[in-house]
């Protein structure tokens, strides 16, 4: 397989679409994305910024199958913004990253409701099977723009109900929404930041996100062992946690940051969060993510699906011990967020 360095990069891959019936350069995206972690992990490149490097080659893609899609389709006719959410959302992309984005548009003028409602649907009618095909998986749970088609007002809308009444329920669906991005697009979104940002003065809606952040607890048992010998999930109980986390201390202290460090950072400066935890939980992010990467680089170059699963056997002796001491910090870290924001009275 040809190397980023010497061969086609996803960027080239990109460059050489050919039209909505020229994509068969997305067959091989997969596989240059796959080279360009390779190459960024025996070159030593922070494992962040390359998952933000893997996003904003995501980002690429999307805004070039959107280019296409509005070429065959003709000119939108209301100006739109398409949102990147979840991981994508926070540059924080792996190999197992799923789709996760929704298109907002500008309100229909009286009678044009559905002809535009039709016309952003077509787009991503387009757009969605050619990302599947580049290797991006669809979204189990359907957070994807072919079925979260609406005008911005209706964002608004669901965003201040999430905010004002917190229910348990609409927060776990809301939760890939909670890290919108813009990605593609002139339709000013920033109203959505500031709805969130209201929302992290609000002491019932920190609650039910402080309650997000500690359900999923590490898979640790009786005298702080891990429950298996055989394989732990890095994500839950380990980088999910953390980045909810992250999103529950940075909006406490006031900030639209959209991914984790940053939000860690934010909460340390504003006081939400002490230098020590936020310092503590930005390593063990880093720490975990580099583990999901270069496991996930070595079951896409056998051939398998990429997951979070990791065998404790795959580690040496000292990653074991890196990753007991990752996981008891979130362990600790979400049994203090109980305690502060009472997630027992949570019903």
């Amino acid at each position: 397989m040809e190397t980023p360095q010497h061969g086609r990069t996803p960027v080239r891959v990109i460059d050489e679409l050919g039209g909505t019936d020229g994509l068969e350069p997305l067959d091989a995206y997969q596989g240059q994305v796959l080279d360009l972690i390779r190459s960024g992990l025996e070159t030593g490149v922070d494992i962040l910024d390359l998952s933000g490097t893997v996003a904003d080659a995501n980002d690429s893609l999307t805004r070039r199958l959107i280019g296409l899609a509005e070429t065959d389709l003709g000119p939108p006719p209301r100006r739109y913004r398409w949102l990147a959410l979840g991981s994508h959302g926070r540059r924080e992309q792996v190999l197992s990253s799923d789709q996760d984005h929704a298109i907002a548009y500008e309100l229909p003028a009286p009678g044009e409701d559905a002809a535009v409602h039709d016309y952003f649907t077509a787009l991503a009618g387009f757009v969605v099977p050619a990302l599947a095909r580049a290797g991006l998986p669809l979204c189990t749970g359907g957070y994807m723009a072919t079925n979260w088609c609406r005008p911005l007002e209706v964002f608004e809308q669901l965003f201040r109900g999430w905010i004002e009444e917190p229910r348990p329920q609409a927060l776990i669906q809301a939760e890939v929404f909670l890290d919108v991005r813009g990605c593609h697009g002139d339709l000013p979104t920033d109203i959505l930041d500031r709805i969130l940002l209201g929302g992290g003065s609000r002491g019932p809606f920190r609650v039910q996100m402080a309650s997000a952040a500690v359900a999923f607890r590490p898979p640790f048992g009786w005298f702080g062992r891990l429950r298996t010998s055989e394989t732990v999930d890095l994500k839950l109980g380990g980088t999910a946690a953390i980045v909810l986390l992250a999103r529950l201390y940075a909006l406490t202290a006031g900030s639209t940051e959209h991914s984790t460090v940053p939000r860690l950072q934010a909460a340390s400066a504003a006081g939400t969060l002490s230098p020590t935890s936020a310092a503590s939980l930005i390593e063990a992010y880093r720490f975990l993510t580099d583990l999901r990467l270069r496991h996930q680089v070595e079951q896409v170059g056998e051939g398998l699906a990429a997951d979070n699963r990791i065998s404790l056997n795959w580690l040496t002796s000292e990653q074991r011990q890196r990753l007991r001491t990752a996981l008891r910090l979130v362990r600790d870290m979400q049994s203090v967020t109980a305690m502060r924001f009472s997630t027992r009275s949570v019903t």
